[in-house]
Parts: structure tokens; C-alpha cells; sequence
């Protein structure tokens, strides 16, 4: 379906209202969520526009970094969620504020390895695709009889525990946490009010901005431990060090000695169960190589939802070739997000058809119900064959393969972070391998 552009001409406001109007009838019925708060506080907490992006990222500077990321008044750059639409992608992330920083310190090392993460997570999506959302590994402890659904309140942010209520309306404005708070929550959901960390992914994602199923999935599983060591705890002395306030008295307002006993079994100490002996590994290559190839001689470029950005090499490529850019519908009903991270998405992709046609191309909007879709596109447009950026989703891959059944599909590979053959059991064990390259591609 193509998007009209008059459903989406404000980037401030939410337009899920009318893009439900639009939808009645058709199959992406229920595509938009009913009975949510407006979203006008995360399109004011993270503007949904490239130049906001842009501008976010010249305004960050390194400074206190590595001493004060882990606090929720921390400097830390908030502009994840521009990095998962794929306005930014972490090689030109790192390559920016390293120019702009301009010395090898503790503050540009931490850095360096906080994207490095964001790497290793979409390396594990790539190796191990759906099966992220199952337990990758046994619990580590004696885990016992779970709690259905998730947890009473939670939806609302009255769970009745202060700090946690304090976390999700804050995810519920939003559609973002500190990293901490992420932590923080996944473990009370998974082993103070033992519900599973499946339910708990599934109500993060939906609502998270910057969403991405490898590190959303991997990291509920290794505060979990399900793809860990041992589970990830915490107290009400670690919240109040790092800036949350609002537990005291509550279960977890005890030493970790005592918190121990209650919810682990008293395993702290040596006794968690060791972990098994697998070992993902990174994937060489994209899943279809095949389209990996020279494109046709009159291409339009597609631009997919890891890649709403005017920095795509493709566009610079073909630069009056026109572009469809398009969010995959029938993945947005699977996923069934909150309606301000379906908003944010919407106007970000709608802000680079703006742009796109300011410039002087054509450009469309597409919820993509079928591949067909781009391909009466492409003849409308009278174009021979799609030229299409690279991309770390596989369904996105799976999507060109279709439709390079009915158009040539030619996929430019962005230029990585890392290329390495490593081990995925840890980031450690992949940091190991990439760091090395990465700081020699950026000269640090």
C-alpha cells in the first residue's frame, strides 16, 4: 500500500489515528494499536526527522563517558534509535565521533565498544535468525514454576514497586530506557516477579524505539541466563548509585547475599549450573549471494527499514534514479508495535521521501503488503531492476529474493564494522577478533 504523504506532513504529532482511518477495510486492519496514549512525547523526546538525527549526532561529544554512561543522567548519546531505522549505520557512527573526538582515550574506547556491541548483537540475529526467541541455554538456577502473562500493572506502569513503575512510564512516554533501566526491568520481570523473559522481550520491543530483535532477544536471555554464565541481579543500593530512587522496602531492597537465598537458591557462590558447550559463530557472507551482482542499467533504488537515510551509498550511486522506500507490513502486524514506535517509523520514512524529492527524485512511501507492489512501481517508473543497500535483517533478505523473481535485484553491501571469524558464545569472544580490525579501519 502506498502511503499518502498528507497522513504524515507534521513530524511533531502522531498520526495513527488517521493512518487507522486509512486502513479500515483492508488488510493491515488492526495494524495500529487502540486504547494507547498518543505518541507526541517520543516524537518530542527523539524528533522523527534526518536533519534532528543529524543534528543530534554533531551535537555529541565524548566528554565523561566512560565515567558516567552507566548512570541515568549519564552522557550517553541517545541516538539508538536513529541507528536501528538505519539513519546512521555503526561504522558511520564510530567514524563521526571519532573524527570529531580526535584522541585514543578511555572515553573513545568505551565508545568504541558500546557499538561494538551493537554489532555483535546483529551478528547473533544473522547467525541464529528466530531462534533468539527461545532459551538458547538451560536457566542457571533452580528456576521453578513461572507466572503467566505479564506481570498486573505493567501495561500501565502501576505495578505497585516504585522504580519499576518509575522505568516503564518512562518506556510507555518515550518508547526509550537507559540501558541500565533495561537491565534493571528485564531482571525484575524475569527473576523477582518470575515471568518469563519471553513475555518481558515481547512488551520491550514493542515499545522501544530503537527495537531490534538480536539485541533486544540476547540481552533479556543473558540477564536471564539463558545465554549466560549466570543471571543478572540487582539491589536497590545499585539503582540509587546509578540514579533510580523508589524501592526502598521492596524485596529487593536486601544484600545480594540475601537476595540470593530468596529468588536463586543460594547458587551465588559458585553454584550456578555451567554453561553448555555451543558455540555460535559469525555467518560468512549474506544469506542469497546471488545478489550480489551489477544492477541493470535503469534501476530504482528501494530503500528498506535498516536504511532510511540520504547518507545510502546507492543514492550516490544513481543519483537520478528514482527510490521507493518502504516498511515491511506484513513484519509490522507480526510485531504489532505500541503506536509511537510505529509513528516514529513512519515519519522517519516519510521525512526521507521529503527529503528525497526536495532534491529533485522521485519518491514513495510504501507499507509493504507484497513484493508486487514495488514491482508495478518500478514499471510505472519505467525502471529495469532494483538496486537495494545491504541490510543485517534476514527478512529483509528474504524479501529481495522474492522479488528478484519478478525484478533484478542487486544488493550493495555497506562496508562493516568488523569482518571476522569469531565466536558468538560472548561479546568478549567476538571483541576479541574485532576490535583489532576496527581500530585499524579508523586509524585509532
Amino acid at each position: 500500500m502506498r502511503v499518502p504523504s498528507h497522513l504524515l506532513n507534521d513530524p511533531a504529532s502522531d498520526p495513527t489515528s488517521d493512518l487507522a482511518n486509512h486502513l479500515l477495510g483492508t488488510a493491515l486492519t488492526g495494524l495500529v494499536p487502540t486504547g494507547e496514549p498518543e505518541a507526541s512525547a517520543a516524537m518530542a523526546a527523539f524528533p522523527p526527522t534526518l536533519s534532528a538525527a543529524e543534528q543530534r549526532l554533531a551535537d555529541f561529544r565524548l566528554s565523561g563517558y566512560a565515567r558516567t554512561r552507566n548512570h541515568l543522567e549519564g552522557n550517553v548519546s541517545r541516538l539508538s534509535p536513529y541507528v536501528t531505522w538505519g539513519v546512521f549505520t555503526p561504522r558511520e557512527l564510530l567514524g563521526d565521533v571519532t573524527a570529531r573526538h580526535g584522541r585514543r582515550d578511555n572515553d573513545l574506547s568505551k565508545f568504541t565498544a558500546e557499538v561494538g556491541w551493537k554489532a555483535y548483537f546483529r551478528e547473533v540475529f544473522r547467525a541464529l535468525g528466530a531462534r533468539v526467541y527461545t532459551s538458547l541455554e538451560p536457566y542457571k538456577y533452580p528456576r521453578g514454576p513461572e507466572q503467566e502473562g505479564w506481570p498486573g500493572g505493567i501495561e500501565d506502569g502501576k505495578t505497585g514497586v516504585a522504580c519499576i513503575d518509575t522505568l516503564t512510564n518512562t518506556l510507555l512516554d518515550t518508547g526509550y530506557l537507559h540501558n541500565h533501566g533495561r537491565m534493571w526491568l528485564a531482571a525484575w520481570w524475569t527473576h523477582y516477579a518470575r515471568h518469563s523473559w519471553q513475555e518481558g522481550e515481547r512488551f520491550l520491543y514493542r515499545h522501544l524505539l530503537d527495537g531490534e530483535p538480536g539485541p533486544n532477544a540476547v540481552s533479556w536471555q543473558w540477564v536471564a541466563s539463558t545465554f549466560a554464565h549466570k543471571p543478572y541481579a540487582f539491589n536497590v543500593d545499585n539503582m540509587r548509585r546509578f540514579g533510580l530512587e523508589g524501592c526502598d522496602g521492596s524485596p529487593f531492597d536486601v544484600s545480594y547475599e540475601t537476595l540470593d537465598t530468596h529468588f536463586f537458591g543460594g547458587y551465588r557462590e559458585g553454584g550456578y549450573a555451567p554453561r553448555p558447550d555451543t558455540q555460535p559463530r559469525t555467518v560468512a557472507g549474506p544469506p542469497f549471494p546471488q545478489l550480489l551482482r551489477p544492477s541493470n542499467s535503469a534501476p530504482m533504488i528501494v530503500l528498506h527499514a535498516e536504511r532510511l537515510s540520504t547518507r545510502a551509498a546507492t543514492l550516490a550511486a544513481f543519483p537520478s534514479a528514482p527510490v521507493a522506500v518502504y516498511l515491511d507490513a506484513r513484519r509490522l502486524m507480526h510485531e504489532q508495535p505500541s503506536r509511537k514506535r510505529l509513528a516514529f517509523a513512519l515519519h522517519l520514512a516519510q521525512d526521507l521521501v521529503r527529503n528525497l524529492e526536495e532534491s529533485g527524485r522521485q519518491a514513495a512511501l510504501f507499507l509493504l503488503e507484497d513484493e508486487q507492489e514495488l514491482v508495478q512501481q518500478a514499471h510505472a517508473w519505467q525502471r529495469d531492476g532494483a538496486v537495494v543497500p545491504d541490510s543485517w535483517h534476514p527478512g529483509t533478505w528474504r524479501t529481495l529474493q522474492r522479488l528478484d523473481e519478478h525484478l533484478p535485484v542487486s544488493v550493495q553491501p555497506d562496508t562493516p564494522l568488523a569482518e571476522v571469524n569469531a565466536s558468538l558464545r560472548s561479546f568478549s569472544a567476538y571483541w576479541r577478533k574485532a576490535e583489532p580490525q576496527v581500530l585499524s579501519r579508523f586509524a585509532l
